[in-house]
């Protein structure tokens, strides 16, 4: 047993000095490795670039703009002339121009009625007027006889009177006799009777001239009737007009009353045309805000409305306009649409053709009106499409996304006004940014072929009207035949 234990200590020994040959190296390692982890360079951090949207953008321009409303409406004639036979008789004679679509001057002479009956009656109306008119100076004559005889009785009178009183004082001193007075009585009875007879007779005179001169003005307006009626077998143009349709032809009889032919006054075409309400407000110049019943009048309208109109060809490849005045304001709202229908009239449309580039404007033409009222100064615009509720996307001055609230007073064509919340110059996102973040980086790109549309349709630059100076270069666009 003793000799056992020795031998199982160096057993013990042994291994335990080969399992320690290997501490040292793995301590070893164990610092080297802790040295390495501590002095070794750390990883450097690398920021990503923040992605960035390109949208197009527009500075937000401040230009006067003119408020303009625009309507659709048929043009038809300013004057219409309805020609009605006033006269009875056979058509004897017709111009030869008068036929549907023709154009004729004023006071033309455009049909006449057998005038012969007419003639005839004047003529006859005058012989009775001479008539009369002399028996009227046989009137005055006798009047002028009765006065002077009246006058010479009056003195045989008072000679006979004269004489009586004598022959009665001689009768007192018995110097004559009985018979010789009632002799000289009676021929006082006989001239008392002949100046009663002659008074009687003149006064008479004035109610029979009296009557007479009533029948002499008769005559004469009778005359003046026939001289009309006469006057009425001939029809004439009031205006320089064009021709429409046309019922009769030469030898036809006609009644009074019955209708002829018709006709358009070529110096004025009348556009009705509807337009909104709320659009027409626009337009409306007040800055009294107040109007008294005194000055309702027709010229109050104008000068209170106080607009121009541009009348284009609505159905038609022609781009033809007219420039036109406001004339008037229809007394009610269209009981459908609940519009307001406003006139405007071109002035002699038939001489402002320019061949190729704006035609007659004819009776029937459907047409666009444009009212363009007085502009209004420094208004700040945006394109309508920009608005999002009530509000806009614009860039602040680190190139980010932000909402700004807007207030619109009213918007027009391409763009709208802006009461409030830009006052111009900043730079307004034009494009559709959605999805939309508040603080998102921007790439802009500006938008000037925009821009520009949107301050021409704003300063109503688009509204001039082609010249006659235009013609060539019209013909010249049209190609050639050969």
């Amino acid at each position: 047993m003793a000799d056992k234990t020795p031998n199982k200590i160096l057993q013990t020994l042994k291994r335990f000095g080969m399992r320690s040959l290997f501490i040292p190296p793995l301590v070893a390692g164990i610092f080297i490795a802790i040295w390495i982890v501590g002095n070794r360079p750390q990883p450097q951090r690398e920021v990503a670039d923040e992605a960035s949207r390109m949208l197009r953008v527009i500075d937000v321009p401040v230009v006067d703009v003119v408020p303009r409303v625009v309507g659709y409406g048929t043009a038809t004639p300013g004057q219409t002339w309805q020609a009605v036979a006033e006269v009875d008789g056979r058509i004897v004679e017709v111009h030869p121009e008068l036929e549907s679509g023709s154009f004729v001057n004023k006071d033309q002479l455009l049909l006449r009625i057998d005038p012969t009956e007419y003639e005839y009656a004047v003529a006859q109306l005058e012989a009775e007027i001479k008539q009369a008119q002399a028996l009227i100076d046989e009137l005055t004559r006798t009047e002028e006889n009765l006065k002077a005889s009246l006058a010479i009785e009056r003195e045989a009178l008072t000679v006979t009177q004269r004489e009586m009183e004598r022959l009665r004082q001689l009768a007192s001193r018995s110097a004559t006799s009985q018979s010789e007075l009632d002799a000289q009585q009676r021929s006082v009875f006989t001239q008392q009777q002949r100046l009663q007879d002659q008074t009687s007779a003149l006064n008479l005179l004035p109610a029979q001239k009296q009557s007479q001169e009533a029948n002499l003005a008769l005559k004469q307006a009778q005359l003046a009737q026939a001289h009309l009626d006469l006057k009425h077998t001939e029809i004439r143009a009031p205006f320089h007009c064009r021709i429409g349709t046309v019922t009769l032809d030469v030898d036809q009889y006609v009644g009074t009353g019955q209708d002829l032919f018709e006709a358009y006054n070529i110096d004025l075409v009348e556009v009705e045309a509807q337009a909104p309400m709320s659009e027409v407000r626009r337009l409306i110049q007040n800055e009294s805000q107040t109007a008294s019943l005194e000055e309702f009048s027709m010229q109050r309208v104008r000068d209170v409305f106080n607009v121009r109109a541009v009348v284009e060809m609505a159905s038609s490849d022609i781009p033809a306009r007219w420039e036109a005045r406001f004339m008037r304001v229809r007394e009610s709202l269209d009981l459908q649409t609940r519009s307001l229908s406003m006139v405007v009239g071109v002035d002699d449309p038939y001489e402002q053709v320019i061949p190729g580039i704006r035609p007659p404007l004819l009776q029937g033409t459907y047409c666009r009106v444009t009212l363009i009222g007085q502009a209004r100064p420094n208004q700040v615009i945006i394109p309508r499409h920009t608005v999002h509720g009530s509000h806009v996307y614009v860039l602040d001055d680190e190139q980010r996304l932000r909402k700004q609230p807007v207030d619109v007073a009213f918007v027009q064509g391409e763009f709208a006004v802006i009461r409030s919340g830009l006052t111009g110059g900043e730079k307004l996102i034009v494009s559709d940014p959605a999805p939309a973040v508040e603080g998102m980086l921007i790439d802009p790109v500006a938008d000037d072929e925009l821009l520009d549309r949107v301050v021409t349709d704003a300063s109503g630059a688009d509204l001039a009207l082609p010249t006659a100076t235009n013609q060539d270069q019209a013909g010249n666009t049209g190609g050639s035949d050969d």
